[in-house]
């Protein structure tokens, strides 16, 4: 058998010939590929063809392979049985890669938005799962570009050409105080008037260290930081025990307000965290973050606003 034949006999023909003789029948192979008998014919033609020998001796004599299509045969039913289990591999990736969504997002986020918006998603769609990251918004920003998420939940302050942003929030920083704080009776309060007392703060990495550390600078103003936090619980846990004050999200310390153990006052300089999901361009038609995408653009938004 010629080693430059076999090399250039077409895959296709090989798997036909392989139905051919796993089936003894030129009709069965056509109804099981689903393609006409003539083309079947074809095939086998093409491959004996190129091999130069006969494959299938057909007669009076009834259905039989020669020689070299046992052989043939043989090594097509290998071939088959890997492509089989290829398919097979790839089912189960294409079902892994729509059936898992990894999102990251903040410390804040994870407990104060995600819960609900994440049980209505999988609500609308049981079998989806959803694996959730917590970290900074520089950490959890750097997880979509070494495809460790597949998207994100987080305050941005700059675009950033390989993503695609979804405006979800617009979440207003307000100061935070202990009840008994001289400044705990106000109803706003500037920033020029907070280099007094001793300034919480999140530490590096954080997008709402930024925009408040930025709206100082373009004030002229140096905040004396007593600590920096990577948790905003706490920060919160320090200014209720009158060790400091602190910039939060105002929808982060609602519960703690509510329990006046924290007072919330506005300030005359208005700062607000823009809240966006990025995902990469290049992953724009991945079907998990379609479908969530499309869910929070139909109900995502009634989700949030019931909650408040």
């Amino acid at each position: 058998m010629n080693k430059k034949s076999l090399l250039y006999a077409s895959l296709n023909s090989l798997l036909v010939f392989h139905e051919v003789a796993k089936h003894r029948s030129f009709s069965k192979a056509a109804e099981e590929l689903f393609i006409s008998q003539p083309a079947v014919t074809k095939h086998i033609k093409e491959l004996e063809r190129k091999l130069g020998m006969g494959l299938i001796q057909r007669g009076r004599g009834g259905f039989s392979l020669t020689e070299a299509g046992k052989i043939l045969f043989r090594h097509t039913h290998k071939i088959s049985s890997h492509l089989m289990e290829i398919e097979d591999l790839l089912e189960n990736l294409k079902k892994d890669h729509q059936g898992i969504l990894k999102i990251g997002t903040t410390e804040s986020y994870s407990k104060g938005l995600m819960p609900k918006l994440l049980s209505g998603f999988q609500a609308s769609f049981p079998l989806m799962k959803i694996a959730l990251d917590v970290g900074n918004s520089e950490e959890i920003e750097k997880s979509l570009l070494v495809y460790k998420n597949d998207l994100v939940l987080i305050a941005v302050t700059k675009r950033t050409s390989r993503f695609e942003s979804i405006p979800f929030l617009k979440e207003e920083l307000v100061l935070i105080v202990s009840p008994n704080h001289p400044l705990g009776k106000r109803k706003t309060v500037s920033l020029r008037e907070l280099d007094k007392y001793p300034l919480i703060i999140r530490a590096k990495g954080s997008t709402t260290r930024r925009v408040i550390l930025q709206a100082f600078k373009e004030l002229g103003i140096h905040p004396s930081l007593l600590i920096e936090a990577g948790s905003s619980e706490f920060i919160k846990q320090w200014v209720s025990e009158g060790k400091g004050v602190s910039i939060i999200v105002k929808r982060t310390v609602e519960d703690e307000e509510r329990r006046k153990i924290i007072k919330t006052i506005p300030l005359v300089e208005k700062l607000y965290l823009q809240v966006a999901f990025l995902y990469l361009k290049e992953e724009k038609s991945n079907p998990s973050i379609k479908t969530f995408v499309n869910f929070i653009g139909n109900q995502g938004g009634k989700l949030i606003k019931s909650e408040q």
